[in-house]
């Protein structure tokens, strides 16, 4: 058998006879295989016909993956951010973005080996239990929604039910394990900074997409872009103190170009300004409560008795008008389904069909992250989001307080606040955990970009222990 094995490995070993069987034997296999692949694409099922055309290349895609995996997770980013359009097909008329296939490909091989290595390498944090509870239920709930499901549900109107639920827990289990990731391979400040740069150069070319309307295909402009152009921005020209003058200047007129954009000219979108405002306010009270003070001072008499006071009037109007008030409805009907399904919910995805059964004329998603979980996990898994959010702003707290100036306190500034941005959007929309009946599964691309900032907000936390750690070991060294 070894002798075997050795021809296998050169076949120039092995006698004429054999190595022609061998090589009729291969042409034989692919051609048997491209048959198969045809007359799987003639049918009509292109999904599956495009995975076995791809399967060949499966372990050249883990040999590059497993030699480059640091920088698959450095250029994450840029994948989210500037890839729109490459998007996989999986069928019931849902494409999964190459980002989110990339960032499953990765998360499961680092898996894996932790488990065959049994060395368990995720960054200690106070929130990882939270949310690693908090997956286990994601995960539990689908099964439990299946076996507790309404047994008047009308399965037939939501066509293939079972695979966009499975994408959409596989979405979600993909943005939850990104920070986990971040946090373990990103431990240079030079990858910090194309962090940053790649959201503050993706932004301005979106900024300027948006501004001039210009048609494109390639920028992922949703979700909270606005929030992690501007914070990251705002960052290095109030907080960071070595950016010079003239990038002050530039940067200050960027961002109030920028705001003017998503402000003035896209008022109606309120869960797209409102958590870009509530960033800056929260950088700003976290870099200078002083400077915070003042900037109340200036905008509270703005807002309630100044000009802005009709802007807000006009933005409340125009949302009425288009039909704002109506979630009161559908959070109504939301908590109906969860009075009925509470411990453990509905599963991903799972309070879909019971809209479409009980509300068939008006079976719209909630349009709120928190009733979201609230229906899918139940009780118990709204209980550990909680516990997850509690525990990662107290964390971006304190990583603010020991975090020395320059680079690593203005990230630790950045990333908490548009962290805390991004739970309050929650309440407006679904730019955390998208539902994949509304943001559908390519939702991912944009959602990941606050799961990236809180996984390099452990990235800052680790490098200013290690700095704290030097610094006090320093003077015994030389004793």
């Amino acid at each position: 058998m070894l002798r075997w094995l050795d021809h296998l490995e050169h076949p120039e070993a092995l006698p004429t006879l054999p190595r022609r069987l061998l090589a009729v034997a291969m042409i034989g296999v692919a051609i048997a295989y491209s048959v198969l692949i045809g007359t799987i694409l003639a049918r009509g099922n292109a999904r599956l016909g495009f995975m076995l055309l791809l399967l060949p290349l499966l372990p050249i895609a883990i040999s590059f993956a497993s030699r480059y995996f640091a920088t698959l997770v450095l250029i994450l980013p840029l994948m989210a951010l500037m890839l729109r359009m490459a998007n996989i097909p999986v069928g019931n008329a849902s494409e999964m973005p190459i980002s989110m296939v990339i960032t499953l490909g990765l998360g499961g091989m680092w898996l894996v080996s932790m488990l065959t290595r049994r060395r368990w390498e995720v960054i200690p944090t106070p929130f990882n239990r939270a949310l690693l509870a908090f997956i286990a239920v994601c995960i539990f709930s689908m099964p439990w929604g299946i076996l507790w499901a309404d047994p008047i549900l009308n399965w037939r109107i939501m066509g293939n039910f079972r695979v966009t639920q499975t994408g959409s827990l596989l979405s979600l289990l993909a943005l939850m394990w990104v920070p986990f990731m971040v946090a373990r391979f990103i431990d240079r400040p030079w990858q910090i900074w194309f962090y940053l740069w790649s959201f503050i150069i993706a932004g301005t070319m979106m900024t300027v997409t948006q501004v001039f309307a210009i048609n494109q295909t390639f920028l992922s402009d949703q979700g909270l872009w606005s929030l992690w152009f501007t914070v990251p921005l705002a960052g290095l020209v109030i907080v960071y103190p070595h950016t010079p003058w003239y990038g002050r200047l530039l940067g200050a007129a960027l961002l109030g170009w920028h705001l003017h954009l998503v402000v003035i000219k896209n008022s109606l979108w309120v869960s797209g300004w409102l958590p870009t405002l509530a960033g800056l306010f929260a950088l700003i009270f976290l870099h200078s409560r002083k400077l915070f003070v003042i900037l109340l001072i200036i905008a509270i008499p703005y807002a309630v008795i100044g000009p802005g006071r009709n802007y807000l009037e006009k933005v409340t109007a125009d949302n009425i008008e288009e039909g704002s008030s109506g979630r009161l409805e559908i959070w109504e009907r939301n908590l109906g389904i969860v009075r009925e399904h509470w411990l453990f919910g509905t599963g991903p995805a799972g309070y879909a069909p019971y809209n479409m059964t009980y509300f068939p004329w008006d079976a719209r998603s909630t349009h709120n992250n928190y009733f979201d979980i609230l229906a899918q996990f139940g009780v118990v898994g709204f209980g550990l989001w909680l516990w997850f959010m509690g525990a990662s702003l107290w964390y971006g707290w304190r990583t603010v307080e020991i975090a020395p100036p320059g680079l690593l306190r203005t990230v630790a500034i950045v990333a908490t606040a548009g962290w805390a941005a991004a739970l309050l959007s929650m309440v407006f929309g679904d730019w955390v955990l998208p539902f994949v009946y509304n943001q559908g599964i390519v939702g991912f691309r944009y959602a990941v970009y606050s799961w990236i900032f809180l996984g390099l907000l452990v990235v800052v936390r680790q490098m200013a222990d290690q700095q704290s750690v030097s610094t006090s070991e320093a003077p015994a060294r030389e004793v």
